[in-house]
């Protein structure tokens, strides 16, 4: 029997790093039938006593997150596929929600929800997380829009998705931006909360942001032609103050947590800089080994 939803989480951390995600989807998944499809690049990242009824362990030692999820994805049966990252713990009901969402949209391609931040001990991971996630945060105007959440908390109909590259996998950023140009659907639902629980310290988060930024450069050069790579390589000297501001911005929309951010602000403008060095020597080098840096 098909399933009414597939739900797809990447990665590459040894079990129990996945646990509180998978505690946080059981009951839900459970009682409605949903598959759940781990990709899994460790070959230990899921234990024996999961828990699941329905369950893919697509084992596939040394892949990037971008690889496991398109491997994920590739693997699923349902006709929606909800995706979440092992860091994530989603809400009440979130599952349950995100089928609801798409029977009542059909023509939505793709529905994106709320992401609140899960790590709120260390300034760092408030900026980690708002230079990311600010314009997701409740509240959160629903209705189509043109950027949706991202992997955090995003699901598909799976037949508007092309193929997965099987060489690269999906980055949801430009797999969004690739659905929506061809005319389809992208809608926010702020029914959808997920929270996103990630502290990587000072010199992981700033490395993590080279090389998210490496890695999108690295994507996009495939579809780059030279005058737009030079074009791009050149936009790098803006793109911090570009984050920062759409940080503040998205804050002055959402009417709360003004003192944090603003407090988090020097080291948002920092992390930014981190993201645009890594676009720099991504539009200069390629990807290189940074996607297979990523949690």
């Amino acid at each position: 029997m098909i399933p009414p939803v597939s739900v797809v989480v990447a990665t590459t951390q040894p079990w129990p790093e996945i646990q509180p995600c998978l505690q946080s989807l059981r009951a839900d998944a459970e009682s409605l039938g949903a598959e759940l499809i781990v990709a899994d690049g460790d070959g230990q990242g899921l234990d024996r006593d999961h828990g699941f009824s329905r369950v893919r362990h697509v084992v596939a030692r040394g892949r990037s997150v971008f690889e496991l999820r398109g491997l994920g994805i590739a693997a699923a049966a349902a006709p929606i596929i909800a995706i979440t990252e092992d860091h994530c713990v989603v809400g009440e009901r979130w599952l349950s929600r995100v089928v609801e969402a798409h029977r009542t949209l059909p023509d939505a391609a793709a529905i994106g929800g709320v992401v609140e931040n899960g790590a709120t001990t260390r300034l760092i991971d408030w900026a980690n997380f708002l230079i990311i996630f600010a314009p997701v945060l409740a509240p959160l105007v629903g209705g189509r829009r043109q950027e949706i959440s991202l992997q955090a908390n995003i699901s598909y109909k799976r037949d508007r998705l092309p193929p997965p590259d099987p060489e690269t996998g999906i980055m949801e950023m430009l797999l969004n931006r690739t659905l929506a140009a061809r005319g389809e659907t992208l809608v926010a639902d702020e029914r959808l909360v997920v929270s996103h629980v990630q502290s990587h310290g000072w010199a992981g988060t700033l490395a993590a942001h080279f090389h998210n930024g490496r890695s999108i450069a690295g994507y996009r050069l495939v579809s780059l032609s030279a005058a737009w790579r030079a074009a791009r390589l050149a936009s790098c000297v803006l793109l911090p103050a570009h984050l920062t501001l759409r940080v503040v911005r998205s804050i002055a929309t959402k009417r709360r947590l003004y003192g944090i951010t603003a407090a988090a602000l020097p080291l948002v403008m920092l992390l930014g800089c981190c993201h645009a060095a890594g676009e720099a020597v991504g539009y200069l080098a390629g990807p290189g080994k940074s996607p297979h840096q990523l949690r």
